[in-house]
């Protein structure tokens, strides 16, 4: 495992998403290499139907942890749809129980509610969990961290999770990330950390065909209070008319936040019986009527260092009703062959 972007390490990681996602006709299922074979398939794990797969290159001690993305099932789609932001470090109450979790540095970083439940579940399972079977490989391991879609967005939030927690820090491994089609995971604070820890090492790649819309994805809605302190508009924010919009607009989303977090209490129980019965990190009792705390932002941003594929507009010649003719993981092997230099 080598810095700096690698068409070969691309091409194969996609291909093994697209394994684990399914066919998507007319587009032929990408080959695998001889050398590399999974290890390890997950099954479904929680109500949000999230599933990884570990491979491994027999001609080098390398790994890669290789998650799924969104599947038409509904709890997949009520994940993607949690798109609120928390913190990206501090205490989560789930349930009874509280976990201490670190995915920045930065204090004002945050990130997606629902990517941030779904990574809980795949860390944390005590047999069939990302934690529990990379802590079996060797010390000193190359691990790839990828995703495509939703599992892209997860990946993200994983990536920054083994950078900055000890659970896994005696086995001394290197890791490096390519995303595919990666929905917003967080927000600009969030993604400058990611791309601190990631991009500035030449180590953390977001792929993504300029036709595709899920990169587009959550809307991004930038407020005056998104910006860094001091700057020109602080003047504006002194305002009465500017000051009252702005508290309003908190409010609307404090209430959606709540609505959201009251409507997924369900998927709450179930991450709250992985924490309880997993062994890799110590977790509280939550307090009578602990509160998750919402960011006040919706500045989605994508992560990583953008390698951007010029795609062909159009629609799948076999299924006009596919609209996620673009964004299948066997269109972007396809792209990475034909339009990468």
């Amino acid at each position: 495992m080598q810095p700096d972007f690698d068409l070969t390490e691309a091409r194969n990681l996609i291909a093994f998403a697209a394994q684990l996602e399914g066919p998507t006709p007319p587009l032929a299922p990408p080959p695998i290499p001889a050398n590399w074979s999974v290890v390890f398939t997950s099954p479904v794990m929680g109500v949000f139907d999230n599933k990884w797969q570990l491979w491994k290159n027999s001609l080098a001690n390398e790994y890669a942890v290789v998650i799924r993305g969104t599947v038409d099932e509904p709890g997949s789609v009520i994940l993607d749809l949690m798109s609120v932001m928390i913190p990206a470090s501090g205490t989560l109450p789930v349930g009874s129980v509280t976990l201490p979790y670190k995915l920045a540095e930065d204090p004002k970083a945050a990130v997606h509610l629902g990517f941030a439940l779904g990574l809980g579940i795949l860390l944390y399972d005590s047999t069939n969990g990302i934690l529990a079977k990379l802590s079996g490989l060797p010390p000193g391991s190359s691990i790839f961290i990828a995703g495509h879609s939703q599992g892209a967005s997860i990946a993200t939030l994983c990536r920054s999770f083994l950078r900055y927690s000890p659970i896994l820090a005696a086995q001394n491994f290197s890791y490096k990330t390519y995303l595919y089609a990666q929905a917003k995971p967080g927000n600009d604070h969030y993604g400058w950390d990611f791309e601190r820890v990631t991009s500035n090492t030449d180590s953390g790649y977001s792929v993504t065909n300029s036709q595709d819309w899920v990169p587009q994805v959550p809307l991004t809605i930038q407020m005056l209070n998104s910006l860094n302190q001091p700057n020109p508009l602080d003047f504006i924010t002194s305002n009465v008319v500017f000051e009252m919009l702005s508290k309003s607009m908190e409010a609307m989303h404090g209430h959606i936040a709540t609505e959201q977090i009251k409507k997924h209490v369900p998927q709450f129980a179930i991450l709250e019986q992985v924490l309880k019965n997993q062994n890799f990190q110590a977790v509280g009792v939550a307090p009578a009527f602990a509160q998750i705390e919402i960011r006040p932002t919706l500045n989605f941003v994508v992560c990583g260092t953008p390698i951007i594929l010029a795609g062909t507009p159009g629609t799948n010649p076999t299924d006009p009703k596919d609209f996620f003719w673009q964004h299948h993981a066997a269109m972007y092997y396809n792209l990475l062959g034909t339009v990468y230099p």
